[in-house]
């Protein structure tokens, strides 16, 4: 926005400045980056004969009708139409201040939508958590992640900035089906899981079912088959998984959306957690790591995460200021792992303290969470002794009954050829606070990739919660 005359603007310090300078800093060879991407630039200027009017008050008319179209328009409209319907504005005015905008340079070669329309798949078929696995699954993410909603009795609906996946209600329920097909523009997909073992010639009624429910010809449904299953002369028409995942990323490609993440298939492998974890009340579980500096909080951290996330290093001060946050899947469940600084240290001041502790409450939102009491094979001083009940000051005197003990440096302990009951015959210490806490103990060797000790910790976890939940 500036002044202007034919093919040049006015800088700030009045100098003029090429317009056809702007599209050569743009283009392929000084700007690499920005190949086949979309660019558009928008002047506001007079152009010597032509005048570019604004409002001693309101400013330029052409950005107010541009403001407004791409306010009223541009989740419906692509970006030729929205500028088409600014021009429409100014081809109706009466005014004699309008002057019409012009386009120029026009090489977009497909539609650009600024809110292109997400992919919408409908998945039918027998069993809620094997239409949800495959959800799970083409996301990579659980579905507690997702926005979530209800469009009819019995039907979820799991979206994001790039999907809208339909979970209908088993096919024995009654249902008016047609309505899936009633949006506008319809669903892209319509997928059908089948468990394994599945006969053709039920799966072949299911869908002439379908078909007539709905209206809709038996090919816009496809099977999704089963892991072990090839595709094969069916009856219907089928897919495997990574077909499916194929023709996802086809049409997010085609729209310009956020194309899912190619991984291997675990379509049952996910419906088997679920089915594991139907019992609890969330999938998702926050791990709060709690201790005194230099037992390993960060390093621990690390091994549950399956990478360096968290600064870890030996040192003679405390590394980690402030509480970390990072996430993963573990055995279907997700986890978000909270590291924590020293907020028991007796020369902090009672305000650092009690903003620690504050920012990590608020970190562990409504989530049900578990406090990993982080503490070092071997050393039990005094601070260790007053761990617990600080954790109780400050998180609540039931405290104990969401904590799990988790030793470090555990590879001391097979040095020297000492199990874990020998270690509390001498530290009884150590011994009376893992018995408050359940009796709930776990070992780790932060040097070590050990998957185990992971395992063993969540298994520990899930029995915790399992338990508090009955």
């Amino acid at each position: 926005m500036s002044h202007g005359d034919m093919g040049i603007i006015s800088g700030t310090d009045s100098e003029e400045f090429e317009t056809e300078k702007i599209f050569q800093c743009l283009n392929a060879k000084n700007c690499p980056a920005l190949v086949n991407k979309p660019k558009i630039i928008i002047i506001q200027a007079c152009r010597g004969d032509t005048v570019s009017y604004r409002s001693t008050s309101d400013g330029s008319f052409f950005i107010q009708t541009l403001a407004d179209v791409f306010n009223k328009w541009s989740h419906e409209y692509d970006i030729e139409e929205l500028f088409r319907k600014v021009m429409q504005h100014f081809e109706a005015s009466s005014s004699d201040c309008m002057q019409m905008p012009t386009k120029e340079r026009n090489t977009l070669t497909k539609r650009f939508n600024l809110f292109p329309d997400r992919i919408s798949v409908i998945i039918f078929g027998k069993g809620e958590l094997l239409k949800k696995a495959l959800i799970t699954n083409i996301l990579g993410k659980d579905l507690s992640e997702l926005s979530n909603k209800k469009f009819l009795t019995n039907t979820e609906i799991y979206e994001n900035h790039t999907y809208e996946f339909i979970c209908t209600p088993d096919l024995n329920t009654q249902c008016e089906y047609i309505q899936y097909f009633s949006k506008v523009p319809p669903p892209d997909m319509c997928l059908v899981v089948v468990a394994d073992g599945f006969s053709d010639k039920d799966v072949r009624q299911q869908i002439d079912d379908l078909s007539k429910k709905t209206g809709k010809p038996p090919e816009v449904f496809t099977v999704v088959l089963p892991l072990r299953y090839k595709p094969g002369c069916y009856s219907f028409k089928s897919c495997t998984i990574q077909q499916a995942f194929s023709e996802l990323d086809k049409l997010a490609a085609d729209r310009g959306l956020t194309l899912i993440s190619m991984r291997n298939a675990d379509y049952f492998g996910a419906h088997n957690k679920m089915e594991n974890n139907r019992k609890l009340t969330s999938t998702k579980v926050n791990l709060v790591l709690l201790g005194t500096g230099g037992t390993g909080k960060s390093a621990s951290g690390n091994t549950i995460l399956g990478e360096k996330v968290f600064m870890s290093k030996f040192s003679p001060m405390p590394v980690t200021a402030e509480c970390q946050v990072a996430e993963t899947v573990i055995n279907g469940k997700h986890v978000r792992v909270i590291d924590t600084p020293d907020m028991f240290d007796g020369f902090i001041e009672a305000s650092v303290t009690d903003k620690h502790v504050k920012q990590c409450k608020q970190l562990c939102e409504s989530e049900p969470s578990v406090y990993l009491l982080v503490m070092r094979v071997g050393r039990c001083t005094e601070r260790e002794r007053r761990i617990l009940k600080m954790l109780e000051k400050s998180f609540g005197n039931k405290v104990s009954e969401q904590t799990v003990i988790l030793l470090t440096w555990g590879g001391d302990l097979e040095c020297e050829g000492m199990s874990l009951e020998n270690l509390f015959s001498l530290q009884p210490t150590l011994k009376e606070i893992t018995e408050k806490c359940g009796n709930r103990c776990v070992v780790f060797e932060n040097r070590e990739s050990d998957s185990d000790q992971v395992k063993k910790l969540m298994d520990t976890v899930v029995r915790m919660l399992e338990k508090r939940q009955k």
